[in-house]
């Protein structure tokens, strides 16, 4: 597949190429925007990410703590019952 862009006048100038071709022309409403070639030295670091240690969780329950306090919990609701 061979892909020719740009306005009429441009692509007629590869007439001799196309003669006998089949060919599929999209038309669009205006001119694109030239594209920039991105180098990868063009582009901003990328953000470093910020680790956190346990101390982030500090004041949490543990896990065994939160489920004695769920059972515990739980048998109150059953005994008000």
């Amino acid at each position: 597949m061979h892909v020719i862009e740009g306005t009429w006048e441009e692509i007629e100038r590869h007439k001799a190429e196309l003669i006998g071709r089949h060919l599929r022309v999209t038309v669009t409403p205006e001119r694109p925007a030239p594209r920039k070639a991105s180098t990868p030295a063009a582009q901003p670091p990328a953000k470093v990410k910020e680790l956190r240690g346990r101390g982030m969780f500090a004041g949490l329950l543990s896990t065994e703590e939160y489920f004695r306090e769920k059972r515990e919990d739980t048998e109150r609701e059953d005994r008000s019952l």
